[in-house]
């Protein structure tokens, strides 16, 4: 009789909870059912690989967006000095003109002291901008859906002896995709310049850190590489006027000192480059194309500056001007403000000199070719 404790109860007989009774027929208290030896270890590795895959999935497919971004409705995030102009040129009216060139321009030429009526002058200037970037700038905007009716262009003249490749000239950090392919008639190699931008794309969120933080919080980036004051301080029409009005003799002879190093080596030994010529060949082969009318112009520079030229240099500059003009109008500047006082460096206008050119500039020379090509 003892042992018919440790028997299981007949099928049928009376049972508790889980089945299982006591002899007396009460019932016993539920048994626990345990997983088979190792199932909760296959159970927890499968949420852990689960959430592993979900998260790689996400964070590559932020990366692809990123990218996509980039080359298409955030242009600001790789290039501010681009994309925030296109923002603003993209509203305002026509018949449209737009300035291709560097720094000179960018805080030199203001559009709304030219006092012309009828048009749009709009400012696209870019720092460090030559010959090869202000094509490209050119074809971005077309691409871009921008078809200017007018184009000035600057020509920065101790560079046109400059003949590096768009490879040297060029941040891959800053140009799309199809950048690549409009500047390949301009690097020696390529392949090169692919490799770097794609090294770029590889990790967006990373190499564009500093463009991403300029846009989301601009007081996370150290101050030499913050951005935003283009957008706040760049008026409706592209011009960004140099910060200060007025500046110390001290302040200004160190800047003219700094110029004088940056530009020494291109006043040696001057000559027109290839790369130049062939960027302005294109340019202007592009408007033709588009029956877009074209006109030059030089920038005005100190007495000081000029005074740096060569007399090799001031002829092959001059030579080279009355080669353009075959072409297309050439408006040389250079010789209109003489003063330092007009002048940071030698050669960026502060805002005053800023305005006086382009009072002039628009009288004598932009407004009477406007109406002009106009006709």
């Amino acid at each position: 009789m003892r042992l018919l404790r440790f028997l299981p109860p007949p099928l049928g007989g009376r049972a508790g909870v889980g089945g299982n009774a006591s002899p007396s027929g009460e019932p016993l208290p539920p048994t626990l059912t345990l997983p088979p030896k190792g199932g909760g270890d296959r159970s927890k590795r499968s949420r852990v690989k689960h959430a592993f895959t979900v998260g790689i999935t996400t964070f590559v497919l932020f990366q692809l967006a990123l990218n996509v971004a980039l080359d298409t409705s955030r242009p600001e995030w790789r290039d501010p000095e681009y994309g925030h102009r296109l923002k603003l040129v993209r509203a305002v009216p026509r018949p449209l003109v737009v300035v291709l060139g560097s720094s000179r321009p960018q805080m030199g030429l203001s559009p709304s002291d030219l006092g012309i009526d009828g048009f749009t002058v709009f400012n696209h200037s870019q720092a460090g901008c030559g010959p090869v970037q202000e094509v490209l700038t050119l074809n971005r905007l077309l691409a871009d859906g921008v078809t200017p009716d007018f184009v000035l262009v600057e020509v920065l003249s101790p560079v046109l002896t400059g003949n590096a490749p768009a490879e040297k000239l060029l941040k891959p950090l800053t140009l799309s995709y199809a950048d690549l392919g409009r500047v390949e008639p301009y690097c020696d190699n390529p392949v090169s310049l692919r490799e770097e931008w794609a090294k770029t794309r590889i990790l967006p969120v990373y190499s564009h850190r500093l463009g991403l933080l300029n846009h989301i919080d601009p007081r996370a980036v150290p101050w030499e590489h913050r951005t935003d004051f283009m957008s706040r301080d760049m008026d409706r029409h592209g011009w960004l006027p140099y910060p200060f009005a007025r500046i110390s003799d001290e302040k200004r002879a160190s800047g003219t000192a700094a110029a004088r190093s940056q530009y020494a080596g291109y006043f040696a030994d001057f000559r027109v480059a290839d790369r130049p010529r062939q960027a302005y060949r294109d340019l202007l082969a592009t408007c033709r194309a588009r029956k877009i009318p074209v006109a030059f112009f030089v920038m005005p520079e100190s007495d000081t500056f000029r005074g740096w030229y060569p007399p090799a240099a001031r002829d092959g500059v001059a030579a080279y001007l009355a080669e353009l003009r075959h072409d297309a109008p050439v408006f040389d500047a250079r010789d209109w403000l003489p003063a330092e006082t007009w002048y940071a460096d030698g050669h960026h206008l502060m805002r005053p000199g800023a305005e006086a050119f382009s009072r002039r500039f628009g009288a004598e020379c932009v407004g009477p070719w406007l109406k002009e090509a106009a006709r």
